[in-house]
């Protein structure tokens, strides 16, 4: 079961790791950046925590999702992670949050190419809109139930 952790000082450990084990370099920080240099990961994902969650699949971290308070999302996932329906679960985790923090629209931004992307965007039922190789996608985002009014 995917879950979101708050990232902290550790997770920014686990992640580099991750990073540097089962990553291409390009999918976890921004162009340019290369194993060889961790201290600009902690600095990038230290600046990154007060939006930033670790996705734990069961006990073990597999990737990185961001949350900020204007609903802009973004995620990656160690390769061994990857086609397993752990985007798709991210993306619905990231909507609950979203929703607790009365978040009305999740937004991403990726590529045309990012095939595995847009597909997790689609199965979470986000409408794609596409500027030459730039794709943007909106994803409504279900008001919170109090649980007063829950149905029993």
């Amino acid at each position: 079961m995917i879950h979101l952790r708050p990232l902290d000082d550790s997770g920014v450990e686990r992640l580099l790791g991750l990073a540097v084990a089962d990553t291409d370099p390009a999918d976890v920080m921004p162009p340019g950046w290369t194993v060889d240099r961790p201290d600009e990961f902690r600095d990038f994902y230290r600046d990154l925590q007060p939006d930033a969650y670790e996705i734990v699949d069961g006990d073990r971290t597999v990737g990185m999702a961001r949350l900020t308070a204007h609903g802009d999302i973004g995620m990656w996932l160690v390769r061994c992670a990857r086609g397993r329906g752990t985007g798709p679960a991210t993306l619905h985790r990231l909507k609950d949050e979203a929703a607790r923090r009365g978040i009305t629209t999740l937004v991403a931004h990726t590529t045309t190419d990012n095939h595995a992307a847009l597909a997790a965007l689609r199965k979470a039922g986000a409408a794609l809109h596409t500027d030459g190789p730039r794709a943007t996608a909106r994803l409504a985002v279900e008001p919170a139930r109090d649980p007063d009014d829950a149905v029993t």
